[in-house]
C-alpha cells in the first residue's frame, strides 16, 4: 500500500491513499512548545468524519511524550532503543515486535526477527534518474492492520535520524576544520625563513 505525502515536511502533511482519499493529516504549527498532532480520516462513501490519533510533545532537555491509543508515553518507553542497535522496537496491537532501522537516507520496518522490509519511506524524486514521484510510504500487506502505529512511530523514528544525521555531519565538519588549520599551520611553519638564512 503506498502513501502519498502532500509535502517533503514530514512533519506538515497530509497524507492520501491511492485512491486519493486523505487519511491522516500531521500538524506541527510554529511555536515555543513543539507539538505534532496526528489527525485521522475515517470514510465511508464520499465522506469522512476526523478524530485526534495521536500527539508528540517534542522536548530537547527532557523525554519527548507521545499520547497514543488513550495511553501517554515517554517515546523512549514506546520506542525502545537496545544497546549496540540503531533502531526502535516497539510492539505492535497484534503484541509481536517491530523494529525501525534508521538507515543515512531513509528508515525501514522490519518484524524484530526478521529483516524482510515491511515499510518504508521513499524521499520525493524529481525524475533526473527515475521516474518522478512524491513523497510517500510503501507498506506491506502484512502491516495494513497497524496503520496508525506505523505512522506515529515512523515520526518519532524519522526525527531521530534526521537529527543523527546532523550530528554526523557537524562533526564531519568538525574534523574537517580541524585538518584545514593543522594543514595550514604546517604550511606556515614550512615557508617561513629560519633566523639568520638571508644568506647576507
Amino acid at each position: 500500500m503506498r502513501l502519498t505525502y502532500s509535502t517533503p515536511n514530514y512533519l506538515n502533511t497530509d497524507i492520501s491513499n491511492a485512491q486519493g482519499h486523505k487519511l491522516y493529516t500531521v500538524s506541527t504549527p510554529r511555536s515555543a512548545k513543539q507539538i505534532t498532532t496526528i489527525t485521522k480520516y475515517r470514510w465511508s462513501g464520499n465522506n469522512s468524519v476526523e478524530e485526534t490519533m495521536g500527539v508528540i510533545e517534542w522536548h530537547k532537555l527532557k523525554k519527548t511524550i507521545i499520547r497514543f491509543n488513550g495511553k501517554e508515553l515517554e517515546a523512549d518507553a514506546m520506542l525502545e532503543k537496545r544497546s549496540w542497535e540503531n533502531g526502535r522496537y516497539f510492539t505492535g496491537p497484534d503484541k509481536r515486535s517491530y523494529k525501525w532501522k534508521l538507515g543515512a537516507t531513509y528508515c525501514w520496518l522490519k518484524a524484530a526477527e526478521s529483516d524482510v522490509e515491511l515499510a518504508r519511506f521513499h524521499q520525493k524524486n524529481l525524475g533526473i534518474r527515475k521516474e518522478s514521484h512524491p513523497p510517500y510510504l510503501d507498506v506491506s500487506s502484512k502491516v495494513v492492520h497497524m496503520m496508525d502505529h506505523i505512522i506515529i512511530t515512523y515520526l518519532y523514528v524519522e526525527k531521530l535520524r534526521q537529527e543523527q544525521g546532523g550530528q554526523r555531519h557537524q562533526s564531519q565538519m568538525s574534523s574537517l576544520d580541524f585538518q584545514n588549520q593543522m594543514n595550514q599551520a604546517s604550511i606556515a611553519q614550512t615557508t617561513t625563513a629560519p633566523p639568520g638564512s638571508s644568506g647576507c
